[in-house]
């Protein structure tokens, strides 16, 4: 009896320490479009996912995973080159996957304020990946933020610009299921990286927050790979991309053709971590009816990030812009 098709990658990457070896890009896309078409057992995938796991995903298989999956979900329909391609109200691209839990997300009201100051943003993620976490979801409704139903109606809300939050079930279900996996595997995979860089309306500028340092470069490859303009990531609060405004941090970039990485210092005095937060706190922060010190600076921080890429100005000036607009934002 032959061996089943995608037996060739598990062999590939779980042979014996010297024989093994990581998938090349056009490996994993062609084990993607297989996992997608339903053709691999659920024994094989979470065989696989944990191979690609142990022995740590690579720059190769991370561009293949999400060239298949932009390819699988029809993200690549438009080419952004120029700038009529993409919709006109779009400038930023949000990744929200990790969840929140020892802060409030904060970057919502980041994001809130750059599309108050005129930007266009969309803002994709997921829920429920695990229990003790707060997702951006639940906030939206009280910040009133819209959402989005699929990726076309995304589309046509982003033809001016304003802030739209886009669930990862409406345009990529099956990698939502594979993120759930976890609850059974134990362990978070390659395509929790994976979905953060997916940019479903093809954005100029995107930018995903990461929770364990070193990951960087596999964002910034895997941008400059896929022909993105500009991607900035960072080391953010729980893994979200939200800034700590009161520890010094660092900022990798994708931009113009060039990689780079800035220090940014600290906004203020190292605070102490809440003992509990709730939404109502979030949204009286928004009103300007509670004073929080390290929420204020966050939001500040978190969309000065944001504008580096979005104006090509340094953190100092856009920290001080992004303060102005806060001052005379619409509550």
């Amino acid at each position: 009896m032959a061996d089943h098709p995608f037996a060739e990658f598990l062999r590939i990457l779980g042979k014996g320490p010297k024989t093994r070896r990581p998938l090349t890009q056009a490996e994993a896309e062609q084990a993607l479009a297989m996992i997608l078409a339903g053709e691999v057992t659920e024994k094989q995938l979470g065989a696989f996912l944990l191979l690609v796991r142990a022995n740590g995903e690579t720059p190769d298989e991370l561009i293949g995973f999400v060239k298949g999956a932009r390819q699988h979900f029809g993200l690549e329909q438009q080419d952004c080159s120029s700038d009529t391609a993409c919709p006109v109200g779009l400038h930023l691209d949000w990744a929200a996957y990790a969840g929140k839990w020892r802060y409030p997300p904060y970057y919502l009201l980041s994001l809130k304020l750059l599309a108050q100051m005129g930007f266009g943003i969309l803002l994709h993620g997921d829920q429920g990946q695990f229990a003790q976490r707060q997702y951006a979801q639940a906030f939206l409704s009280e910040l009133a933020i819209p959402i989005a139903s699929s990726l076309e109606q995304a589309r046509e809300m982003l033809g001016t610009p304003q802030l739209v939050y886009l669930p990862l079930t409406q345009f990529a279900e099956p990698l939502r299921e594979i993120l759930h996996l976890k609850e059974e595997i134990g362990v978070r995979t390659v395509f929790n990286t994976a979905v953060k860089l997916l940019n479903p309306l093809n954005a100029p500028v995107s930018v995903q927050g990461i929770f364990h340092k070193g990951v960087e470069q596999l964002h910034l490859q895997t941008a400059q790979a896929l022909g993105y303009k500009t991607n900035l990531v960072f080391k953010g609060e729980g893994g979200e991309a939200e800034m700590r405004p009161d520890a010094l941090s660092t900022v990798y970039a994708w931009q113009d053709s060039t990689q780079t990485e800035q220090k940014m210092t600290a906004l203020i005095e190292r605070q102490q971590r809440p003992e509990h937060w709730d939404l109502a706190g979030l949204v009286a922060l928004w009103q300007g009816k509670k004073q929080d010190i390290y929420g204020e600076a966050a939001v500040m921080a978190t969309a000065a990030v944001a504008l580096m890429g979005l104006a090509s100005e340094n953190y100092a000036t856009a920290v001080a812009r992004v303060k102005q607009a806060w001052e005379q934002r619409d509550v």
